[in-house]
This record gives structure tokens, sequence and C-alpha cells, in this order.
């Protein structure tokens, strides 16, 4: 029994030690809209997110109210019942993988283009996506760059009529994460 119970340990040891999980609290998401009446950008630099390597798998994970805008009126018109509702619907999310898993070597430098797939929850709504990003390895650590297009009629954000001008029906999405190792 000794014998088992010290082979069990360090296998498990073993897999720690080459687990490719990497984990970051500081992620950047911001969005962009444009219209030909305003330009409305934010930015939320408190993202949580995670990437397993070897299962290929991504988590995302943001406070609505972190997002920050150039004005206060901005930020304040974005969480109220109106437009996100960040009360009542106060994170989004993202849990999916890299559809090309065996394209990316995260134990070697390099830029790797992917593709990854999952569920995106916002506003109370949940929605498959795919969406094409870059990982980067440097020194065996990775760092990760999307830019995507989120239709906002998806996700069931609806304005008020005198602001619909305003505001974009398709958002401009960047994710830039820079990660390290994960340690429980």
């Amino acid at each position: 029994m000794k014998k088992v119970l010290l082979t069990a340990s360090i296998v498990l040891a073993a897999q720690s030690l080459f687990a490719q999980v990497w984990f970051t609290k500081t992620g950047a998401v911001s969005f962009f809209s444009h219209t030909a009446i305003e330009d409305i950008k934010a930015e939320n630099n408190e993202v949580v997110s995670f990437i397993d390597g070897a299962k290929g798998e991504f988590r995302f994970q943001l406070l609505i109210k972190g997002f920050r805008f150039p004005k206060a009126s901005m930020q304040d018109h974005f969480n109220d019942a109106n437009y996100m509702n960040s009360d009542q619907f106060p994170k989004a999310e993202f849990k999916g993988s890299i559809v090309n898993t065996k394209a990316v070597d995260f134990k070697k430098d390099g830029t790797y283009k992917v593709e990854v797939s999952g569920a995106m929850t916002m506003h109370g709504v949940t929605k498959n996506i795919t969406v094409p990003g870059t990982i980067t390895i440097k020194g065996g650590v990775p760092a990760v760059n999307a830019v995507f297009m989120v239709k906002r009629s998806d996700f069931g954000i609806d304005v008020p009529s005198f602001s619909s001008a305003k505001i974009a029906q398709e958002i401009e999405v960047t994710v830039k994460c820079q990660y390290a190792p994960y340690k429980s």
C-alpha cells in the first residue's frame, strides 16, 4: 500500500511539474464603438484569465464595472439599467478552447495563430463564438492577443432610441493578456 501511495505521489508531483497552466489577474479587455456621431472606447485591466496548455482550454472573466472610460459620464451611462445594467449582470466571461491546439508548442518560443471557440456570457446571454487570435510564447510563458467583433443584439444589449445613433451595432473587442505560471 505504501508503494502505491508513493508511486501516486510521484506521478502527481511530476504532472504538476510539467503542467502547462498559466494565470493572470491583470489581463486587458477593451472595446471600441465607432459611429459618425461619436467614438466610444473603454478598457478593463482587471481581467482574470487562465490557459491550460495541455488541454487547450481558456477562461476569461471580468467585472463590467471594471471598464474605465475617458469621461465619467460615459462610464455611468454604460453601467446603468438602460445599457449594460451591471448591477443585474455584473460580469462577463468566456469559457472555451483552442480549436487548433496542435498548432501551438507551449514549450517553444514563437508566435502562433489560433482559433478559440467557446461560450461567451454577457448581459445574461450565453452565445457560442469562434474568434481568431495569437499566442506568443516567450521564455516559456504565453501572451494572448485577439481582436473580434461583437453584435450588441446577440447579447440583448439595447440602448435608448435617443442614444442609438451614438453606439455602433457591432463593437470591436480587443483582448491582451500576459500570463505567469499558475501556482496552486
